[in-house]
């Protein structure tokens, strides 16, 4: 197939004339052009006319396979470096016109901190941080945020803060259908570091039921909620917030409602629902469950005797119990994001304005920027959405999304508020070209983009003293002190419970999803009908929570704990130079895993899961440790979760399920305090895992009198460390 085939795309990057070269694939074919980026199997390239072909890296010639493996990496390295060096020079301008300093440079100990927290989501163990002082490489910094951009505590992390920015919740709203399959897919698209515009795009633009196409979530979040769908979307994705338009002329700002209608015909014809039978009077399958029959069944199948009113109640019973179950699967069923044809938007009946009536049709504009390709009539409406949406064409959606991430890690947008900032009223208008212009040269790469951004001078400076409002002019001389966010605090505690915080992971929702899928198998028979039904009933959400060898995590927090042996194994592993290190390691795996199932029924009797809060019920509901220090409900994007401090937090933190299972002996924190010698040691690792600090001088001799206490020293200090406002802060 030759080059001159593929569909065109609308790159962002801006390359030199230099990188321009003779491209050539398996099939023969060439086109001379310039390497823009790589978007997951796709190369992008830029030719003479400026108009971009996307090609498979698949079919190009080895030698320009070749050259991508080497140049394309070295390119987006230098476009951090120079990034890094603009993002500086703008902050420092600001700086200067002010007469401010940047504040203090942040010692080791705060900077593995603060990047852990930032980058994994919460503190670095004891062995990270140890490891890491440890060494005197002079690139020990950019290497460890190299080393967490890598790994999947940063796709949890990062799962995290878009499940809040895209109100992602556990179940779509009002229907019993789960999003496990498109929660798994977003993190997926994480971890690939899919570029942002592309996620987006596709997120737009799919169709399907959510067991087909995970990415259809997106719009099924707001399942029969189309102008509202909208209205969540410019706050989102382009720092606007035109919701008071929906309803009439904004007063305040300069949109009127005809806009609003204008923006949302891109969806006119978009459905999140379909019936899955047939109109009457038309052939096809139908869905129904018989009640008689079912009744019938039951009856026979327990033994029962429907002219008996005892039997019958109970007949009936369950009945209707397994209708309720039968309603709620075919629902789920209909599910389904579509487009109908010659569905188009219309305004309301109340309309009121004079330049259109009430009830007219309303043709899709885009209201910032320009949409390219808008002439091509044939284009459907969400594909024009799109493409207008990420495009360079519409140049909010990089500052909105730049803005968002530089405000991640400073605690301050440089345009405040994020879901509704002009770019004029910046403190900072330069900063925020540069940031935006960075997005773009970086091709939306987010993990390219936080590495210039944990690259700065401003970052690797001291929080701010102090709290800054939003109304308030700031100019970055370092982040704003944080609160970690609810997630932040309780991926730390579980940091300090386990060792491996994500042994359990949350799985694509196969098992439920096969279960209600009632297409794949087509209409059914009472009996396998009624057996579907029931494994509905009695499904468990831990069951999609699974280690690495498959064990559901309900199945391995009830497994009897073992004795581990005392006695040598006298069997030698077959590596006869196996090290010191890890013969010590095969000698204690069995009290390893000891260990992790005794702390598994202790937090199972403390109703405590132990697993990332990424793996979780999405949001937690309430009651949980997670909804108590402020996690999202997911209902809203702006004010949607909160880190102010309550009296709920004091208290979870003081006698919670969580600060019980940390303080058992059985913990890891624990653990590490078996081999120290005296319990001043003891408590130099507990200050070094929980505030990532060694003790004070001021601290040391009212720690020698406590400590003298006996026992219940150590958990009453690990007790009061939890408690200290240090614990749940970034500085």
């Amino acid at each position: 197939m030759s080059f001159f085939k593929y569909p065109l795309f609308f790159a962002f990057a801006l390359f030199s004339a230099l990188d321009a070269r003779v491209w050539r694939d398996t099939h023969g074919h060439s086109v001379e052009a310039e390497f823009v980026r790589m978007s997951g199997e796709s190369v992008h390239l830029r030719r003479k006319d400026g108009s971009i072909v996307k090609v498979n890296f698949g079919i190009l010639s080895p030698q320009d396979r070749q050259y991508l493996a080497t140049r394309a990496g070295g390119s987006k390295s230098f476009k951090v470096m120079e990034a890094v060096k603009r993002v500086d020079a703008a902050v420092q301008s600001s700086l200067t016109e002010k007469g401010l300093k940047y504040n203090e440079s942040l010692n080791d100990f705060m900077f593995v901190r603060r990047v852990y927290t930032d980058l994994a989501g919460r503190i670095p163990t004891y062995n990270e941080l140890i490891q890491f002082l440890a060494s005197s490489d002079e690139a020990k910094r950019k290497n460890l945020v190299d080393k967490l951009i890598g790994t999947e505590d940063y796709v949890s992390h990062n799962f995290n803060y878009f499940a809040d920015l895209l109100r992602i919740q556990t179940k779509v709203p009002g229907t019993v259908l789960r999003t496990d399959a498109f929660i798994h897919w977003f993190k997926e698209q994480l971890r690939k570091n899919r570029p942002f515009d592309d996620l987006v795009e596709e997120m737009v633009t799919a169709e399907g039921r959510i067991w087909e196409n995970p990415a259809v979530g997106y719009h099924l979040r707001d399942n029969g909620m189309k102008l509202d769908h909208v209205s969540f979307m410019t706050k989102v994705f382009l720092g606007a917030d035109i919701s008071c338009a929906q309803c009439h002329d904004d007063p305040f700002q300069d949109w009127t409602q005809y806009e609003y209608y204008e923006l949302s015909a891109f969806l006119g014809d978009m459905e999140t629902k379909r019936s899955i039978n047939p109109p009457r009077g038309k052939k096809g399958p139908r869905y129904v469950l018989n009640r008689d029959k079912v009744s019938a069944y039951i009856a026979n199948k327990n033994g029962l005797d429907p002219q008996k009113e005892q039997d019958k109640q109970r007949i009936r019973r369950e009945t209707q119990r397994l209708n309720r179950a039968f309603n709620e699967v075919r629902a789920a069923n209909e599910l389904v994001v579509h487009s109908r044809k010659n569905q188009p938007l219309r305004l309301p009946d109340d309309y009121q304005y004079d330049d259109f009536k009430p009830k007219a049709v309303v043709k899709p504009r885009a209201i910032f920027g320009q949409e390219i390709g808008a002439e091509k009539s044939s284009v459907h409406p969400r594909k024009r959405l799109g493409t207008w949406l990420v495009s360079q064409k519409n140049p909010r959606f990089a500052a909105s999304i730049a803005n968002r991430v530089w405000a991640r890690f400073f605690g301050r947008g440089v345009a405040e508020p994020l879901h509704n900032f002009l770019e004029e009223d910046a403190y900072n208008p330069k900063l925020l070209k540069v940031l935006s212009d960075t997005m773009v040269e970086l091709d939306f790469d987010l993990q390219a983009f936080t590495r210039v951004i944990i690259s700065t001078k401003a970052y690797n400076t001291l929080a701010t003293r102090g709290s800054v409002s939003a109304a308030e002019p700031y100019y970055f001389s370092g982040p704003v002190l944080r609160r970690m966010s609810a997630e932040q605090v309780w991926d730390s505690l579980l940091t300090l419970m386990v060792k491996d915080p994500m042994a359990f992971r949350a799985g694509k929702g196969e098992e439920y999803n096969r279960i209600v899928n009632l297409l794949s198998t087509g209409p059914q028979e009472v009996e396998p009908l009624l057996a579907r039904l029931r494994k509905y009933r009695s499904f468990k959400p831990l069951t999609n929570l699974k280690d690495k060898s498959g064990t559901s995590y309900m199945a391995a927090s009830t497994r009897p704990v073992r004795k581990a042996t005392t006695k040598p194994s006298t069997k030698q592993p077959s590596n006869a130079k196996l090290s010191a290190t890890n013969r010590l390691s095969v000698s204690q795996e069995p009290k390893m895993m000891q260990d992790m199932s005794m702390m598994l029924q202790t937090a199972r009797r403390s109703n405590v899961t132990l697993a990332r809060a990424s793996e979780l019920q999405q949001p937690m509901p309430p009651g949980h440790f997670l909804s108590k220090f402020g996690q999202s409900e997911r209902n809203f994007v702006v004010g949607a979760a909160s880190v102010e401090g309550s009296v709920p937090q004091v208290m979870e933190l003081m006698n919670g399920a969580a600060t019980m299972v940390l303080t058992k002996p059985d913990s890891l924190l624990f653990q590490k305090m078996k081999n120290a010698k005296t319990p001043m040691d003891r408590a130099q690792i507990v200050f070094l895992s929980i505030l990532n600090r060694r003790i004070l001088p001021e601290e040391y001799k009212m720690l020698v009198e406590e400590l003298k206490r006996g026992p219940q020293a150590m958990p009453n200090l690990i007790w009061a460390l939890l408690n200290t406002p240090e614990f749940i802060f970034i500085k």
